[in-house]
């Protein structure tokens, strides 16, 4: 019974392929691309460390 319990709480197997990107921001899912093009343009970074479901 508690291995099942716990079995809810674990994370589910990521994606072969990557999800569509909704709304209009194209978020970069690669640190140092990100780093590095944020310096480029000069522009601060925003790190997301988890998804909100929905």
């Amino acid at each position: 019974m508690l291995l099942l319990s716990l079995a809810a709480f674990a994370d589910p197997p990521a994606p072969k392929e990557p999800r569509p990107e909704l709304g209009k921001v194209k978020w970069i899912r690669d640190h140092d691309a990100g780093f590095a093009k944020a310096k480029e343009q000069k522009k601060p970074v925003f790190l997301l460390f988890q998804e909100v479901p929905g």
